[in-house]
């Protein structure tokens, strides 16, 4: 495409070189992507400068740059004031502004993204109509799984998605919205049909280094800079705040204890699903769902009134939550022999433990074992939060390893096991995860619960740099089958 076009609409401060004719056949913002006839973006990143390997770009076949800087090169420059924004909007314009041709759902908040982007998915599916998907667990273009790095895709990468889903005549984008997302601009340039945010809880400092700062991310998210229409959690204190918000005429909101369109004013627990009933903007339905825990309840409203909203009719809104199946990694329960359960979940925040261990507490009175560690390299302060959230509601805390990447496992968990001895001292500390599930499967007498945290599918350990491949489902299935052999022989 010719670099004129691509650079429609987009906010320039100063043009360096003759664009006339010049076409561009590849957007890249890492030099090893570089081609022949490509565009590179010079980023500013918390470590490295992009501007400063622009050189690199251009041997590998780079022939113009977006900077924000005029630089010593004889190349054509497009200096503008944000390469971020820039990227967006030009990668929109290379695919043909694909997201202008569908409806797109956009959903940010600390936890419930992933599961509420598969129900309203389903939804929308069990209504006879194309979705896509593009989350932390993949991509989804009309049924074809695709593996995906990030929640939210880079902007470039992102179009491209777009594009396919609309060559594929998706109707529909369900995409979760991270919080990095909306700081370094992927979504700009992009307008959701409907904005969803779900809650705020501490997660990310190590980013965002205050919640204040990290809190003012995902409010940013709900206006109409980014949604056509608002929904927001009425019972989440930081979300609640957006209700006010003298931007938007059109807020919605769901919750169960605070004043709200859309509410379940009755509902059951148990292992075998959830039962409730569901007050869809004053038409009240029974839902019978195999879905499982309180914050689940809230993500089958949040996706009910998503989807009423769009127009979906309530025959279909049952029909797709009663339909739903457990979303990959998200409270997998594996039901042992003997009466023993686990329960898999990607759970990594306090206020995600807390949310699963309670909704476990609600359908057992059994012991409840949870076995858990946190990501090196990321939000410290969390650590003893977490520990102390498992030793308040599990009856034993196993502090493991989960994803170190440069840290020492070791002083990780010592940083959770502070929490933990708040309230305790019935817990163990091993540091080898596969170990230290066979330990906890040991411990399960019946009835009783084990919950594994922190990874849910994800398929690998990362350990100084390296990504070993590793599954906690895998592992808990061949422990287990181990232990019973083990038995037998006894």
């Amino acid at each position: 495409m010719e670099l004129k076009k691509l650079i429609k609409d987009v906010e320039i401060k100063n043009i360096i070189g003759n664009i006339e004719n010049l076409k561009i056949e590849n957007l890249c913002f890492d030099t090893k992507k570089a081609t022949k006839n490509s565009l590179f973006f010079c980023l500013n990143g918390a470590v490295f400068d992009g501007h400063d390997f622009a050189n690199i770009a251009i041997k590998n076949g780079a022939i113009a740059i977006v900077c924000e800087r005029p630089l010593n090169l004889d190349v054509v420059q497009i200096v503008v004031e944000s390469s971020r924004k820039a990227m967006s909007k030009i990668s929109a314009n290379f695919y043909k502004n694909p997201q202008n041709k569908l409806k797109i759902i956009g959903i940010t908040g600390t936890n419930g993204k992933t599961s509420t982007t598969y129900m309203i998915a389903n939804i929308l599916k069990s209504a006879g109509k194309k979705v896509g998907i593009i989350g932390t667990i993949g991509i989804v273009v009309d049924g074809i799984k695709m593996p995906a790095d990030l929640t939210t895709p880079d902007p470039i990468y992102l179009h491209k998605i777009f594009a396919q889903m609309v060559a594929k005549n998706v109707e529909y984008v369900c995409m979760e919205v991270s919080a990095h997302a909306i700081y370094l601009e992927k979504m700009f340039g992009i307008v959701c049909d409907i904005g969803v945010l779900t809650n705020i809880t501490q997660d990310h400092l190590d980013f965002f280094k205050t919640f204040e700062n990290y809190k003012k991310v995902k409010q940013k998210f709900i206006s109409t800079k980014f949604c056509k229409t608002a929904i927001i959690n009425v019972d989440d204190i930081n979300a609640r705040e957006m209700l006010y918000s003298k931007e938007f005429k059109k807020v919605f909101s769901y919750g169960l204890f605070n004043p709200c369109d859309v509410f379940a004013p009755k509902y059951n627990f148990s292992f075998s699903g959830t039962q409730f009933f569901l007050n869809l903007f004053d038409e009240v339905i029974f839902v019978d769902t195999k879905v499982l825990g309180l914050f689940n309840l809230y993500n089958m409203l949040c996706s009910s009134i998503v989807c009423k909203l769009l127009g979906i009719e309530t025959k279909y809104i049952k029909m797709g939550l009663e339909s739903m199946q457990s979303v990959p990694g998200r409270f997998n329960v594996l039901c042992l022999e003997e009466n023993k359960t686990v329960i898999v979940d990607y759970a990594h925040t306090p206020d995600g433990i807390k949310n699963i261990l309670s909704a476990v507490r609600e359908i057992t009175n059994n012991k409840i074992i949870s076995l858990f560690g946190c990501g090196g390299n990321r939000d410290k302060t969390k650590r003893p939060i977490m520990g102390e959230i498992s030793a308040q509601l599990s009856d034993y805390t196993i502090i493991t390893s989960d994803n170190p990447r440069f840290e020492k496992p070791s002083d990780i968990i010592e940083e959770i096991e502070s929490g933990v001895k708040k309230v305790t001292n019935n817990y163990l500390c091993i540091e080898d995860r596969k170990e230290a599930i066979s330990c906890g499967l040991k411990m399960l007498n019946q009835g009783d619960v084990l919950v594994v945290l922190g990874k849910g599918v994800e398929d690998y350990l990362d350990i100084n740099g390296v990504k070993y491949p590793y599954s906690d489902i895998d592992t808990i299935t061949l422990e287990f089958e181990k232990q019973k052999k083990e038995k037998q022989i006894i």
